[in-house]
């Protein structure tokens, strides 16, 4: 895999913006989710190397400079908070150890928010359970709900706060999982009809509850994924089954064979987030196991 990382971090730091941060497609306006995959990535290949600190400043310094007053990165401005890449943002954070962006009141914001509560029954699914939504005052969806939980795990607060919210986080997953395991991006069902579980969704998932395995639903989960890992033959999906089978300790070598293979068509595509996940998924095994673990 080596040739494929080094052709994928060349594309990556060659794609950076001048006034740091990565956009979702080169020339674009940096982004929070593609920049903090993107130095998740990078972190693994250029750890031991002099070039890091130089590497990684200018983007800290962009990151810092998105954080709002009420603590949570915002990259557009007069925007809404987006719940699930400040969620990834304090899972990079955390790990890569910088005091800029003030992690802690990243996490003091996650905690104090919550998607709405619906209460109006439901034999399926409790809808009174409230996650994380994508945007302020909106209902709790899959994703941010997973990328909030990990973050507040990988954050390691003690805080009373912290606990109930990844507790409610972790019952609102289980209580969403679709009927042959795995997760669609919303509802497991809507007006009597089970959705179909999509393999990133699953593997977001499966990292928030990485250390919850006996858990029914993520046992459920962890097959449908290890069955349904190349079914999906798109980068970001492929990235996603790699680093979340992994970290449940299942064996991904096919799957990292056939995004290697992905290589040619991913750069043609562009998307510059995709090609951060790939490389982050090819080389973590190696140079950096720990970032998405708790």
């Amino acid at each position: 895999m080596a040739p494929v990382a080094s052709r994928l971090r060349d594309t990556l730091i060659a794609a950076a913006n001048p006034g740091g941060g990565w956009p979702y497609y080169a020339g674009k306006s940096s982004r929070v989710e593609p920049t903090c995959w993107a130095l998740l990535a990078l972190k693994g290949t250029t750890e031991d190397a002099d070039d890091w600190p130089r590497v990684v400043g200018p983007h800290l310094q962009w990151l810092a400079r998105t954080q709002r007053a009420d603590g949570l990165l915002v990259d557009v401005a007069e925007a809404p908070a987006n719940f699930a890449s400040n969620g990834l943002a304090v899972c990079v954070l955390t790990h890569l150890g910088t005091g800029a962006p003030n992690v802690t009141r990243i996490v003091d914001a996650l905690i104090a928010a919550k998607g709405i509560s619906v209460r109006e029954p439901d034999p399926r699914q409790d809808n009174a359970l409230q996650g994380w939504p994508w945007l302020p005052d909106t209902f709790s969806w899959l994703e941010p709900t997973s990328w909030c939980v990990l973050a507040l795990k990988k954050a390691g607060t003690q805080s009373r706060g912290a606990a109930a919210r990844i507790e409610e986080g972790e019952r609102l997953i289980a209580n969403r999982v679709c009927e042959p395991g795995g997760w669609n991006y919303g509802n497991a069902s809507v007006v009597g009809q089970d959705l179909r579980p999509y393999v990133p969704t699953t593997a977001v998932a499966l990292l928030a509850m990485q250390d919850q395995p006996h858990v029914p639903a993520v046992e459920r989960s962890v097959v449908w994924l290890r069955d349904s890992r190349l079914k999906e033959p798109s980068a970001t999906a492929l990235a996603m089954a790699t680093i979340a089978l992994r970290v449940h300790g299942q064996p991904v070598d096919d799957v990292e064979v056939r995004l290697a293979a992905d290589v040619d068509r991913a750069e043609r595509v562009g998307n510059l987030h995709a090609l951060a996940m790939m490389l982050y998924a090819l080389t973590a095994s190696v140079h950096d196991a720990r970032s998405l673990r708790v």
